[in-house]
């Protein structure tokens, strides 16, 4: 009885390594974008826009000039 089952086991062993490599890429990229998917928040997400509504009210209330002779006046 000859074995023939080496050289089919070498050859079965490397396209199961490319295998495990092939998958092994495609899953980390597939998890880089989760991952960045779900740390970044869109700008059209409803709590998005209410921090940026919130900064402009912040901003507005801060570029208005103070009127100092309204506190003297008290």
């Amino acid at each position: 009885m000859k074995k023939t089952s080496s050289s089919n086991d070498s050859k079965s062993t490397i396209l199961g390594w490319k295998f495990v490599a092939i998958v092994a890429v495609i899953t980390s990229i597939f998890f880089t974008f989760l991952y960045l998917a779900m740390s970044n928040e869109p700008d059209y997400m409803p709590s998005h826009q209410r921090k940026i509504a919130k900064e402009k009210n912040l901003n507005s209330i801060a570029s208005q000039p103070v009127d100092n002779n309204a506190s003297k006046s008290l």
